[in-house]
């Protein structure tokens, strides 16, 4: 018995065919358009595996690339703001005038110059709250925020005075309500003395520090313990313990400027940034970001009461400067017209003053230029990082062409061919048409 083969099994059998030469043609046309080997991970699970950490990378060198083009950015304002202060007002301006200020010979012009130094650290500090777009430069962490505000002769970063730790003096009388100690107590320690019990060498160290004792160690920034906190949270009726207060809050205001001056902003520059545990990144797999002004200008007293900060120092001098009476005779220092900071003094105490800090202004300035130069060393290693992650992006973006792009003559012969089957599949189709048409008149 023959086996009958219907119009319908011919139809059936044709019509599968064709949808498979459609299906080709498509991919061939997508191949062709898209320049791609695969479109789907079920094309080619290995390359598009592959091609996904690629991209991953990418993506990823792109977002540092980025973060360094603007760190560099805000890196390049600073440092030809910083080469302005040094260059234009320090150089120029500053130290000529003081020098000039403390010659006999040309000192007639002491008065004048008291206006020059005034008015240049006021400039200091106008260069310093820069700001890039909607940030201050120099605002550490929190650009959002003006970093130096004066107020009155007092100058304040992020809202502390940059003279703390020198602002109150030490109280002679004893504190009746003994806080400190109290305090230490209630944190663990057995022995005043030698400092026994619970307490680590960092509580040890906070102790000497606020109680003033001679050869004290500066604590670390941001060691502060939570006994440190609650002693300074303590509110009190008598004058003598409020005195002492007074001197906790000066003695921890310092420390403050100290962290501020040592704050971080951490950024990811593809040193492969890691941590230790949450907020503490591993030293040297992140750039730190934040510029600190007072880390520039300094902060806090020295041990004859003169202020460590570049602006003070000038308005200091202008201070003394200003006393200078021409009309007096034989010419000199005039204490009835000293400025704020000398008043008080002697014309000899105002005299020597003006010798000391002109000493004092030097080692500013070369202080400043270190961190310039600093702020340069930076800078340079930003623009060296730019070109290193541009040239990563380079040699993954053609890692990426390897795995996924398509030879471009190949796909097209191949459409080219898979257009020729569509083609033939047709005619054959309508020579299947025809057949049927004449049987079904039959």
């Amino acid at each position: 018995m023959g086996f009958r083969i219907t119009t319908n099994m011919m139809m059936n059998s044709y019509r599968y065919n064709l949808q498979g030469n459609t299906k080709k043609l498509s991919d061939a046309r997508d191949m062709v358009l898209t320049h791609r080997t695969f479109n789907s991970y079920a094309a080619d699970p290995a390359g598009a595996t592959m091609e996904f950490r690629l991209r991953r990378s990418l993506y990823q060198t792109n977002s540092q690339l980025t973060n360094t083009k603007n760190t560099y950015s805000k890196y390049n304002t600073a440092w030809n703001n910083l080469q302005g202060i040094k260059t234009d007002l320090l150089d120029k301006t500053v130290l000529p005038s003081s020098i000039q200020g403390d010659n006999g010979p040309t000192g007639e012009a002491r008065r004048a110059l008291a206006t020059v130094l005034k008015e240049t650290s006021e400039s200091l500090i106008y260069a310093l709250n820069q700001k890039l777009g909607d940030q201050f430069i120099f605002a550490g962490n929190d650009g959002l925020n003006v970093p130096f505000t004066w107020k009155g002769e007092d100058l304040y970063y992020r809202g502390i005075n940059v003279k703390s730790g020198g602002l109150v003096e030490k109280p002679v009388a004893k504190d009746p309500e003994d806080l400190l100690n109290k305090a230490a107590t209630g944190a663990g320690r057995q022995d005043p003395v030698d400092f026994g019990g619970n307490w680590s060498k960092t509580d040890e160290k906070w102790y000497q520090y606020l109680s003033g004792a001679k050869g004290a160690e500066v604590p670390e920034a941001g060691t502060r313990p939570e006994w440190v906190n609650e002693l300074l949270k303590t509110d009190t009726a008598n004058d003598t313990t409020k005195a002492w207060l007074n001197f906790y809050n000066d003695k921890d205001n310092y420390m403050k400027l100290k962290e501020l001056g040592d704050e971080k902003l951490y950024m990811d520059l593809g040193m492969g940034l890691a941590e230790n545990s949450p907020n503490n990144p591993v030293n040297g797999s992140y750039f730190n970001s934040a510029l600190c002004g007072i880390s520039f200008v300094g902060f806090g007293v020295d041990e004859d009461g003169d202020p460590k900060n570049l602006a003070l120092l000038m308005r200091e001098f202008a201070d003394v400067f200003q006393a200078w009476d021409e009309d007096m005779d034989p010419q000199g220092y005039n204490p009835e017209l000293a400025g704020e900071t000398a008043k008080g003094l002697t014309s000899e105490q105002m005299e020597e003053k003006a010798y000391r800090l002109l000493d004092k202004l030097k080692a500013s300035r070369e202080y400043f230029t270190e961190k310039w130069d600093e702020l340069d060393a930076r800078a340079v290693f930003l623009k060296t990082n730019q070109e290193r992650l541009e040239t990563l992006m380079t040699d993954t973006n053609v890692q990426i062409l390897d795995v996924s792009q398509v030879d471009l003559a190949d796909a097209i012969t191949s459409f080219s061919w898979q257009q020729y089957c569509y083609n033939a599949a047709l005619k054959v189709g309508n020579q299947l048409l025809s057949q049927s048409l004449i049987d079904y008149m039959n």
